[in-house]
C-alpha cells in the first residue's frame, strides 16, 4: 500500500499583491507627447494629481517615490530636468509607471529548504523558505517566497506576511553572463520578488528548484536552478544566495545544458557536483561535472517506463540524503497529459544504481485538484526531510501550492521493496 500524505497547508494566489514596472511606449513620439502634456499643466493641478497618487497607491508600494523617479530617470532625456519641479518629476514619472499583479494567475510549482535563519523558534519546529513560481497577466512568470514553520508532529503553519508589499531587488552589479541583485535589508522575506530584469528571462522566472549545499569546512550556501523563458527559447540558468537577501543570477555552460528540470545533489559525489536533469525532454540524466556552472557529461538514469509516465519523466527537485540512498522525488507524464508524482531510490555513492522505483505514482491530480490553470498536474520542485516525515511541498494544476507530509521510514521501506 502506497504512503498517505497528509496536506498540512496551502497557499493561494491573490491579486492584491502588486509591483510597479515601467510603463515606456515604443514610440518616442508618444513619449514626446506624454511628456509635453505634463509640461502644460499647472502646479496647482500638478500638487492636486500626485496627491491623488500618494493616497492611492503609496500603502501598496515600498518606497513609492522612488519607484517613481526611477521610471522618469528611464526618459529623463526627453524632461527638461532643471525647470521642472520635484512634484512635476514624480508625476511624469507615475506617467510612466504601471502596476502588475505577478501572481494574479496562479502561484504553483514550489521548492523548500531550511531557513538560514533558525532563531526563535520552539523545540522540534523548523523554519523553512518556500519558493513558488508566480504567474500573472501575459503568462509571465517571477520568483516569490513565503516562510513556513514545519513541526514535529507534522504540523506545518505559513507565516502571515506582515505586509501587502511585493518588492523588487536592486541591480548591484552586472558581469559577463552574471547578475547580482539585492533587496533593501528591510524587505521582508515574504515580501521578495524577482521578476523577470533580462532578455534571456523576458517571459518568465520558472520552477526555480532551490537545494540547500553542503560542503566540508565552507558554510553551506544555497542554490537553485530555473528555466530562463524569453517567449521563443528556454534556457536554464542558476540562481546563488546564502541569505535570501543577495542573489548571483548566472549563466550555466556546456553542451549538457539544455531543456528543463535540472536540480543539483546537495553536496558533491567523489569530489564532483552531481545534478540530475533531463537533456531530452523524455529521460532522466545523470550528470558530473569540476565547476558548478559548466556541464558536459551525461549519463542515462531512467525512462518512461508505467503507464502513468509513459509521455516523460523528469525531477521533482534535488535528490534528499538518507541512510538509505538518494531519494528522488520525481514526476510523470501520462494519458491526457496527467501530471503525477513519484519517487526513486538511488545509491549513495553511485547514483546511476536504481536501488527502488515505484511502480505506481505516490500522488496523482485527482477531484478539485484537477481543476485549474493548467488541469491534471501535480507537480513539485523540492521537498525535505524533518523528524522522520517526508515533507512535500506541490502545485495543484498550476494554480495553488500545498504542503504535505509523510511518514519517511514508510516510504523508504517501500522503495527497498520495489526493487530497480
Amino acid at each position: 500500500m502506497l504512503p498517505v500524505f497528509e496536506r498540512r497547508l496551502s497557499v493561494a494566489p491573490t491579486a492584491s499583491r502588486v509591483i510597479l514596472r515601467p510603463f515606456i511606449p515604443s514610440s518616442a513620439e508618444q513619449i514626446t507627447s506624454i511628456v509635453r502634456r505634463a509640461m502644460a499643466l499647472s502646479e496647482t493641478e500638478v500638487l492636486t494629481e500626485l496627491n491623488d497618487i500618494r493616497k492611492n497607491f503609496s500603502f501598496r508600494h515600498y518606497d513609492l517615490e522612488s519607484l517613481l523617479e526611477s521610471h522618469l530617470a528611464l526618459i529623463s532625456v526627453r524632461v527638461p530636468i532643471e525647470k521642472v519641479s520635484w512634484e512635476r518629476q514624480l508625476l511624469i514619472g507615475a506617467l510612466f509607471s504601471g502596476e502588475y499583479a505577478p501572481e494574479s494567475a496562479a502561484l504553483f510549482n514550489p521548492s523548500i529548504v531550511p531557513h538560514p535563519d533558525q532563531s526563535g523558534l520552539e523545540p522540534g519546529a523548523l523554519r523553512v523558505v518556500m519558493s513558488l513560481r508566480a504567474t500573472g497577466e501575459g503568462h509571465i512568470s517571477s520568483l516569490e517566497f513565503r516562510t513556513v514553520i514545519v513541526y514535529d508532529d507534522g504540523r506545518a503553519t505559513l507565516q502571515p506576511a506582515a505586509t501587502t508589499y511585493a518588492s523588487m531587488p536592486r541591480v548591484v552589479s552586472v558581469a559577463e553572463e552574471s547578475v547580482e541583485i539585492r533587496f533593501a535589508p528591510d524587505v521582508l522575506l515574504d515580501e521578495r520578488i524577482i521578476f523577470p530584469m533580462f532578455a534571456v528571462e523576458s517571459n518568465g522566472i520558472e520552477d526555480a528548484r532551490f537545494v540547500r549545499f553542503s560542503e566540508p569546512g565552507k558554510p553551506d550556501t544555497y542554490y537553485a536552478t530555473y528555466t530562463a523563458y524569453n517567449g521563443q527559447a528556454i534556457t536554464p540558468r542558476l540562481i546563488q544566495t546564502d541569505d535570501f537577501v543577495t542573489f548571483h543570477m548566472l549563466a550555466l555552460f556546456g553542451g549538457a545544458v539544455k531543456n528543463k528540470g535540472m536540480a543539483l545533489f546537495p553536496r558533491k559525489i567523489a569530489g564532483r557536483y552531481a545534478m540530475i536533469s533531463r537533456q531530452d525532454d523524455e529521460n532522466l540524466f545523470l550528470m558530473f561535472a569540476d565547476n558548478i556552472r559548466y556541464w558536459e557529461e551525461t549519463q542515462y538514469l531512467h525512462g518512461p517506463r508505467f503507464a502513468w509516465e509513459l509521455v516523460k519523466t523528469g525531477n521533482c527537485g534535488s535528490p534528499i540524503e538518507t541512510e538509505f540512498g538518494w531519494l528522488l522525488i520525481t514526476h510523470g507524464v501520462g494519458p491526457m497529459r496527467q501530471y503525477c508524482i513519484g519517487a526513486m531510490l538511488l545509491d549513495l555513492e553511485n547514483p546511476l544504481k536504481v536501488i527502488g522505483c515505484l511502480k505506481e505514482p505516490l500522488i496523482i491530480p485527482e477531484g478539485r485538484d484537477r481543476e485549474g490553470y493548467v488541469p491534471n498536474v501535480v507537480y513539485s520542485c523540492g521537498s525535505l526531510v524533518h523528524a522522520g516525515r517526508l515533507v512535500l511541498a506541490y502545485g495543484l494544476s498550476d494554480s495553488i501550492s500545498v504542503i504535505a507530509t509523510t511518514d519517511l521510514a514508510e516510504l523508504l521501506d517501500l522503495l527497498l521493496k520495489s526493487g530497480p
